[in-house]
């Protein structure tokens, strides 16, 4: 929201802008797989508090809560990991795509390694983050935060601050989430959706112009 969060490291660097622009990025990659993507604001300016964005999720597959983490003091700017925040008892089996999600950051960006993480309340069963809180809520299934290293390392801010690497980004979760769930890009002119462009498309298409056949 706004510029929030800098970079200790790297002034040019908002968590809350860079992160804005990597949703849309990866809203419009999802789309692009026939997901139907639904973002929890539609303006930058206009803020949830974090149970409301969580519970945006309602009637919805997955939620993702896209960040990049900090850590404060002395000997600390070097942490770049990846976190991916997933449910705290695996519910639906969800650390799976939460370890393929980790991993599908890592080996994009220049980091050290990427893992899954979980944190419960210590008043209870039940999320500690509000946002994942919220999802959960609501019975969305698969829930996560994605902590895109550390924008207290200069290397990572850096890395961030480029629109082409957030392309990446987005390209590589869009592409994991798309293998997990089964979801392929169409390929232009394939009218039967057999997944290859071929002489029997060719003729499908014939047929429809010379009105022999009805396409949908």
């Amino acid at each position: 929201f706004g510029d929030s969060n800098q970079s200790p490291v790297v002034p040019e660097y908002f968590e809350s802008r860079r992160m804005w622009i990597l949703c849309e990025l990866l809203g419009k990659e999802l789309e692009s797989y026939g997901f139907v993507v639904e973002k929890t604001r539609e303006d930058e300016e206009k803020d949830l508090s974090l149970v409301k964005r969580g519970e945006k999720a309602k009637g919805f597959d997955v939620f993702l809560s896209l960040h990049s983490n900090a850590v404060w003091g002395s000997g600390n700017e070097n942490i770049d990991r990846v976190d991916v925040f997933a449910p705290f008892d695996n519910i639906n089996d969800s650390h799976v795509l939460g370890n393929l999600l980790a991993d599908a950051v890592a080996k994009v960006m220049p980091v050290s390694y990427g893992n899954v993480k979980t944190q419960k309340s210590q008043n209870g069963d039940w999320e500690y983050y509000s946002v994942m809180y919220g999802a959960r809520n609501v019975g969305c299934p698969f829930y996560y935060i994605i902590e895109h290293s550390f924008h207290t390392n200069k290397k990572s801010a850096l890395w961030l601050l480029d629109d082409e690497n957030l392309k990446k980004l987005a390209e590589s979760e869009a592409k994991m989430i798309a293998d997990y769930f089964g979801f392929s890009k169409p390929v232009k002119g394939d009218v039967d959706m057999n997944g290859q462009l071929d002489k029997a498309d060719y003729q499908l298409v014939k047929r429809a112009v010379m009105k022999r056949e009805a396409l949908s």
